[in-house]
């Protein structure tokens, strides 16, 4: 399995970082998770030559604010060869379902609606505790974030937990997989003085304990506060690093890395 960062920021693309988007590929098959503004990376050469052929694009959305949905918009741009699948959350998971996107995808946000698209468009809801796309077999489990998110687990290679706050019971979801991919928004100074749980984030220190209990093999940490340079990310990648005793590894967008058992 192959995981390629497209936006790794988290409310505003900021210091050449685009909003949240990955995209998994794995045997022949690719699936996007979130569709932030990093989504744009899919016209980059090196991106789009990593995209396998086909005449289908699948995108698992993790909930509905803007940073993690806003290039649905640039679709028609970018996917007009080939359709479109979109996993839209629903209730448990979160309190809006696909009828968000229907908002979004429509006048006065946008000149037209998903049926005028130049491609077929197809939205479906998913609730979990699973869901099968296409070769990927995902657990899902619903997070504690203003409106609800999902957290998403591809079998014991990857998961995906963004836009939440530290979980103790995420520990168990994510035990033993190769690499958590987990939003880290505050430094631990700053979990000192900001209320995490207000916003429904996650700081530094809780997310280390989890990867430490989980046994995680690696730990990427994403959805990054807009106002952290690179130099401040290296900082918190090498806290995260001694809190969890664990790799951490710092996301490069539009680099290409291995995922699957290395230990």
């Amino acid at each position: 399995m192959r995981l390629l960062p497209l936006g790794c920021g988290g409310f505003i693309p900021a210091h050449g970082r685009q909003t949240m988007c990955f995209l998994v590929v794995d045997g022949g098959e690719a699936l996007l998770l979130d569709a932030g503004s990093g989504l744009a990376r899919l016209l980059e050469p090196r991106v789009a030559a990593a995209l396998p052929p086909g005449d289908r694009l699948d995108i698992v959305l993790t909930h509905y604010h803007l940073d993690h949905v806003v290039g649905l918009s640039y679709l028609p741009g970018l996917a007009r060869d080939r359709r479109v699948r979109i996993f839209a959350p629903a209730a448990p998971l979160t309190e809006s379902g696909p009828e968000a996107l229907e908002r979004l995808i429509a006048p006065p946000l946008f000149p037209v609606r998903f049926e005028a698209w130049p491609m077929p468009v197809e939205i479906v809801p998913y609730a979990g505790p699973e869901l099968v796309v296409g070769r990927f077999e995902l657990r899902v489990r619903a997070q504690r974030h203003p409106g609800g998110s999902a957290g998403l687990r591809l079998d014991d290679r990857l998961a995906y937990l963004t836009d939440t706050v530290v979980d103790p019971a995420s520990a168990e979801f994510v035990a033993g997989v190769d690499t958590l991919l987990h939003e880290v928004w505050l430094t631990a100074e700053e979990a000192g003085t900001e209320d995490a749980g207000r916003t429904g984030h996650s700081a530094a220190p809780g997310v280390a304990d989890l990867a430490r209990r989980a046994e995680v093999g690696r730990l990427m940490p994403v959805h990054h506060h807009p106002r952290r340079t690179t130099a401040d990310l290296e900082a918190l990648a090498l806290d995260l690093a001694a809190r969890a005793g664990r790799d951490v590894l710092l996301p490069a967008e539009g680099d290409s890395l291995a995922v699957g058992r290395r230990r």
